[in-house]
C-alpha cells in the first residue's frame, strides 16, 4: 500500500491542477465583475458563465487523489490545504448562482470601483497561489516572495472591504436595493476565497 502513496512532487502537481481550473473560474467572474455599470451582459458571458459551471463540476474527479495521501505529516497538510481548495470551489459556485439571481441586471455605480478593486485582486491571488505551487515543485526560494504578495494582497482586500461597506452606507443612508445587497454578498464572498487562499499559501510555505 505504501507504493501507491503519492510524493510531495506528485502532489503538488495535482493541486495545481486543480488550482488551474479554479483561476479560470475566477478570471471569467473577474471579467463579469469588472463590467462598468453602463454595460450591457452580452452572449459572451452567457457561454463563459456555463463553461464555469462546467469547470465547477469538472473539478470533483480531481479530488481523487486524496485517498492516495500518504499517512504523514505531508498528507496531513495536504488535506487541510485540499479542504480550502473546496471551500474556494463552492464560494464560486454561490458566486455564479448570485450572478444567475441578478438576471442580468447593472450593478449599482456606488461602489463599483471597489467591487472591481477586490474582484481583480482575487484573480491576483488565485494566479499567484498556482504559481507558488509551482515554484514549490521546482523548490524555488522565489516561493517566498510569492507568499509575501499573497499576504500582501489578502490585507489589502480586508481593508477594501471596509471601504466598500462604508460606501454603500453613505450613498443608501443605511438602506439598500436588491441590487446593492447582492454587490454586497458577492463582495463577502470574494474576501473568503481571499481567506482561503491565504491559508493555503501559508501551509505550502511549510510542505
Amino acid at each position: 500500500m505504501s507504493d501507491e502513496y503519492l510524493d510531495k512532487s506528485s502532489i503538488l502537481k495535482r493541486i495545481g491542477d486543480i488550482l488551474g481550473v479554479q483561476e479560470t473560474i475566477s478570471e471569467y467572474l473577474d471579467k463579469r465583475l469588472c463590467l462598468n455599470c453602463d454595460e450591457i451582459i452580452d452572449e459572451a458571458w452567457e457561454g463563459k458563465r456555463k463553461e464555469a459551471f462546467k469547470h465547477v463540476r469538472g473539478l470533483i474527479d480531481k479530488y481523487a487523489f486524496s485517498k492516495q495521501l500518504p499517512p504523514s505529516e505531508l498528507g496531513i497538510m495536504a488535506q487541510s490545504m485540499i479542504s480550502h481548495l473546496l471551500n474556494i470551489q463552492h464560494t464560486y459556485l454561490r458566486v455564479l448562482v448570485m450572478l444567475d439571481m441578478l438576471h442580468g441586471e447593472a450593478f449599482n455605480e456606488i461602489f463599483m470601483d471597489s467591487m472591481s478593486t477586490i474582484s481583480s485582486k482575487v484573480h491576483k491571488m488565485m494566479i499567484a497561489l498556482k504559481e507558488m505551487v509551482n515554484q514549490k515543485r521546482e523548490n524555488s526560494d522565489e516561493s517566498h516572495e510569492t507568499l509575501e504578495v499573497l499576504i500582501r494582497l489578502e490585507r489589502e482586500i480586508d481593508e477594501d472591504n471596509i471601504v466598500i461597506c462604508r460606501q454603500i452606507s453613505v450613498a443608501t443612508g443605511g438602506d439598500s436595493d436588491f441590487i446593492c445587497y447582492m454587490m454586497r454578498k458577492i463582495v463577502a464572498e470574494l474576501e473568503h476565497v481571499s481567506d482561503y487562499v491565504k491559508e493555503c499559501a501559508e501551509i505550502l510555505a511549510e510542505i
